[in-house]
């Protein structure tokens, strides 16, 4: 074998990097030296002539010539623009023997797949294509953009009828902002909806006409009524102004025009908080939302005194003969029908409604924002002296609602709220409030009590009154008059009948 420099088996390839030419040749020139030492220490060690590790002997004396080593180390297959691995830098310190290996900075190939010293080692090998490089993954997907702050809200879905008909959180939660709203519309300052202006809505909503739409089309008609005079209030005009409108129900598309009427005079009964203004209408209803005010509450007659004050209380009424009946309908506090009167039934919510019934603007609009202090004026002459008695004929007769969950809640109970605001209107009528609206129905009474109070309707009713209640001592009382006046005719008789034969 002949001695070759180390150097000469290294092909020059044309992707090879210096630095890695330069590093292969030094390890290859340390791994030398290394092998002839060990060789020169077995030769010296061993008995026998020619045992050798690394290779066989050659004639005593000479020195084994060393045998090539392969410079060629296996590359890994690199891809177009992946970095090049770090490859170790051989240093010679002080002290023979030590290696020192530090890596070198990745160097980018210049290729974009190269095989660099594995072909030229093994020529007659055949070695397989690279594979294919994996493609790209896909960009990820741009970020949404950021919602825009003047962007109008989704609105929720609507609540079904079951949600309304059983006042489901679903159903509160849909129309608490809705309440709210219309709150802001339709009163001066902070005021929650009373309670018959939700169950009015709910009732619209269960007629097919939609809450949203509704409460649209009253806050339009708060505008309305606010812009105009009394005279100028037409129904009809704000019927036609709202049908060009998306908030008028699509129920009403093919109506006639009575039903949009109806629907216009169902939104006045939420805005008043009252119920049922079309019972109090005839044949033709008024042609102006103020106008219904006439036609619910009559006028005094003409050349009747008005009567200034409440002058009846409900005691007196049941002494003439006049039923109480309670009623939850506002509108027909203190309305004769007959033989009763109704009165309208306070508890806690019925008196705040009352109270602030002045802040509603739909009635001042149209007329009625003293008729919630003329409920409580009459209330002070109804049960006046009843306190002595701890309103226990109110009670009785249904006048006062007494809720008992009030007081488990921790909050006053309906008969303490109740006589107290009474009795301040009561004994403090400073401002009072004379009978305006209630100036109708307060004289028709006045002018029944007169009538029932003569003497001979008087004895006519204590007549019936006794035959109802005593039916014994009445019949007893009858045949003793019978018989009296039998008495006297038989007296009469025999007398006149003694001057006769006399004579």
């Amino acid at each position: 074998m002949s001695s070759n420099e180390p150097g000469e088996s290294i092909p020059l390839q044309e992707a090879g990097n210096l630095d890695s030419l330069l590093n292969a040749f030094l390890l290859a020139r340390f791994l030398e030296s290394m092998r002839d030492d060990g060789h020169n220490a077995n030769t010296a060690s061993n008995e026998e002539p020619g045992a050798s590790i690394v290779g066989p002997s050659h004639s005593e004396g000479a020195p084994s010539p060393p045998m090539p080593v392969p410079l060629v180390f296996p590359q890994p297959t690199l891809t177009l623009g992946a970095p090049s691995m770090p490859e170790p830098k051989v240093t010679h310190g002080p002290a023979p023997g030590v290696l020192r290996l530090s890596a070198q900075p990745p160097v980018a190939p210049s290729t974009p797949t190269q095989t660099f010293t594995t072909a030229a080692a093994h020529p007659n090998h055949a070695f397989p294509p690279a594979p294919p490089p994996p493609p790209p993954p896909p960009p990820p997907p741009p970020p949404p953009p950021p919602p825009a702050t003047n962007a109008t809200p989704v609105r929720p879905p609507s609540p079904d009828d079951t949600d309304v008909a059983r006042g489901s959180l679903k159903w509160r939660l849909f129309t608490t902002p809705l309440f709210n709203r219309l709150a802001s519309v339709l009163y001066d300052g902070k005021e929650s909806v009373p309670e018959p202006t939700t169950g009015n809505v709910s009732y619209l909503k269960l007629d097919g006409y939609g809450a949203r739409n509704s409460i649209e089309n009253m806050c339009a008609l708060i505008g309305y009524l606010q812009q105009r005079r009394w005279e100028d209030q037409s129904v009809d005009q704000f019927i036609e102004e709202r049908r060009l409108t998306a908030h008028w129900p699509a129920k009403l598309t093919d109506k006639p025009h009575a039903d949009h009427a109806k629907y216009a005079w169902l939104l006045m009964d939420g805005l008043l908080s009252v119920i049922g203004i079309s019972l109090f209408f005839g044949p033709v209803p008024p042609p102006t939302f103020a106008g219904a005010v006439g036609a619910i509450f009559p006028a005094v007659p003409e050349g009747a005194a008005k009567p200034e004050h409440f002058s009846f209380s409900a005691r007196e009424l049941i002494a003439e003969d006049f039923i109480i009946q309670p009623t939850y309908m506002m509108l027909d506090h203190l309305k004769l029908e007959g033989n009763a009167v109704s009165v309208y039934v306070l508890a806690t919510e019925q008196i705040q409604l009352l109270l602030s019934y002045d802040r509603n603007r739909v009635a001042r609009a149209v007329g009625m924002a003293d008729y919630g202090h003329e409920i409580m004026q009459s209330y002070g002459a109804l049960v006046k002296e009843e306190f002595r008695e701890k309103y226990r004929l109110p009670i009785s007769l249904g006048m006062f609602k007494i809720d008992d969950e009030r007081v488990r809640r921790g909050q006053y109970d309906d008969l303490t709220v109740v006589s107290g605001v009474i009795e301040k209107k009561h004994k403090d009528p400073s401002p009072y409030h004379p009978p305006q609206l209630l100036a109708g129905r307060v004289h028709i009474i006045e002018t029944e009590l007169r009538r029932r109070r003569h003497w001979y309707n008087q004895l006519r009713r204590d007549i019936h009154k006794r035959k109802r209640e005593e039916p014994w001592m009445f019949w007893g009382t009858v045949l003793a008059v019978f018989f009296g006046v039998c008495t006297v005719i038989q007296t009469v008789t025999a007398v006149w009948s003694l001057v006769v034969s006399l004579s």
